[in-house]
């Protein structure tokens, strides 16, 4: 039996540390995880990287996805970051998808709401 494929979608150089835990995580469970950092998403010279990874998740079977304080890089497609496309994407092909928010920036969203009723 094949071993479940897990795309782990994050903002990339403030949390680093968080997907190489993610990493060995995934890797200790006894699945595959796909990071585009480890070259883990073939992609070639005719489309932007971007767009590999969308069609990545589509050969994947779960992804997580770590929310932070970071918007991430702006998608060349729209408005959104690449990371929200990519959970967009997983949801889109009914893929199991795992959020994880950090906990400051769940603090953070609280104090926006009081401020804003």
């Amino acid at each position: 039996m094949a071993k479940p494929r897990i795309f782990i979608s994050s903002t990339f150089f403030d949390l680093r540390s968080m997907r190489a835990s993610l990493e060995r995580f995934v890797k200790e469970m006894g699945y595959d995880p796909v990071l585009f950092e480890r070259g883990h998403i073939p992609w070639g010279k005719e489309e932007s990287l971007e767009n590999y990874c969308y069609r990545e998740i589509h050969t994947c079977d779960i992804l997580i996805a770590v929310i932070g304080g970071k918007f991430g890089t702006t998608s060349r497609n729209n408005d959104s970051s690449i990371t929200q496309n990519e959970i967009n994407e997983a949801f889109e092909k009914g893929k199991q998808v795992y959020l994880f928010v950090d906990k400051s920036v769940h603090s953070e969203y609280y104090t926006y709401q009081k401020t804003n009723t």
